[in-house]
């Protein structure tokens, strides 16, 4: 940025002009009346945030090229969520980001109440109260800020609120996103949280570099056993193509941050993650490279994803007093090199 704000702000008659910025609706289908937000940072950068589906990120382009994959079912409204088994898919858009938890991640669960968990949980369908933006200046930069609350709480069960803020900065092509889970209950309760990010044609195709550091590699199942020696190889469309889903224990560095990159040389495009080890240790590599189903999801989570769930022995998700709070912090930066 050659110029200072307050040199910028005699050029313009309004903040629209250097970081455009809409709020409206949806019409049509499965995703009548679903809110969205379209922020631009003045630079690279355009995305498209759900408040309907837990503040989600569904699309992002970076020099305006895709970034992430959109399922087929495109967006639909949370009132269809259904919690039975894999019926989750059927409202699954995929998106650059879609949160898992708070009670459940992982497979489908039913706990021995009888009370029936779908894939990955239901926090992602929730509809975000309080809705805000706010722009201000940092470090000497025009910012905006988009917030939101999501609520999973019952009569006799969970009191918990995930509060989602998604910062960006002029010409600063990254996305800052904090999250904090708070237990609003008077007893101790676990909760699972996890992100769901996940990378599409054109920055994914074959070739493809995908940049992580793990000290060990564990395949989830005999399919991805097979192909545990080619993990980190992105390779064409194939019909019909098996997922492949790889459990890693990442690096950190000496300040306790892990990260990863997914780079495309051809089309110099690419993202990097980054994120305290210490906050989400587990990760989770989903290879998902069949035709017209082409996606890697990277996903950080706070517990192993198979391990035991709430409410079973053994379980080690994370656990709020009464009023405790936990805050996540990522940062997302779509970079041109390595």
């Amino acid at each position: 940025m050659e110029r200072t704000y307050q040199e910028i702000r005699e050029y313009i008659g309004d903040e629209n002009q250097l970081m455009p910025f809409q709020i409206g609706k949806l019409t049509g289908g499965f995703r009548e009346g679903v809110s969205f937000a379209e922020i631009s940072n003045g630079g690279n950068l355009s995305v498209t945030v759900l408040p309907d589906r837990c503040m989600d990120i569904y699309q992002v382009r970076y020099k305006g090229k895709n970034m992430n994959y959109l399922a087929p079912c495109g967006i639909v409204a949370p009132e269809y969520y259904d919690a039975q088994g894999y019926r989750w898919l059927r409202s699954f858009f995929v998106g650059m980001l879609t949160t898992l938890g708070l009670q459940h991640i992982g497979k489908p669960f039913v706990k021995a109440d009888g009370e029936e968990l779908g894939l990955h949980g239901r926090i992602d369908h929730t509809p975000a109260e309080h809705v805000r933006y706010t722009r201000g200046i940092e470090e000497e930069r025009p910012m905006l800020l988009l917030e939101g609350r999501m609520r999973e709480a019952r009569l006799f069960g969970e009191n918990l609120t995930l509060n989602r803020s998604l910062k960006f900065k002029y010409e600063e092509d990254c996305i800052w996103l904090t999250d904090t889970v708070t237990n609003h209950g008077f007893g101790n309760r676990e909760f699972m949280y996890g992100l769901h990010l996940n990378y599409g044609y054109p920055l994914l195709e074959e070739g493809t570099k995908l940049i992580l550091e793990s000290q060990k590699v564990t395949p989830r199942e005999e399919n991805a056993a097979r192909y545990v020696d080619t993990w980190q190889q992105v390779e064409s469309p194939q019909y019909p193509y098996q997922e492949r889903c790889y459990f890693h224990e990442l690096e950190a560095d000496k300040n306790g941050i892990s990260q990863y990159t997914l780079f495309n040389e051809k089309r110099k495009i690419g993202v990097n993650v980054q994120y305290k080890k210490e906050d989400l240790p587990f990760f989770c590599q989903w290879k998902m490279l069949g035709k017209g189903e082409y996606v890697m999801g990277l996903e950080p989570t706070n517990v192993f994803m198979d391990g035991p769930k709430i409410g079973e022995p053994g379980c080690t998700a994370p656990v709020l007093g009464p009023g405790e709070s936990k805050k996540y912090t990522v940062k997302i930066s779509f970079i041109d090199q390595i």
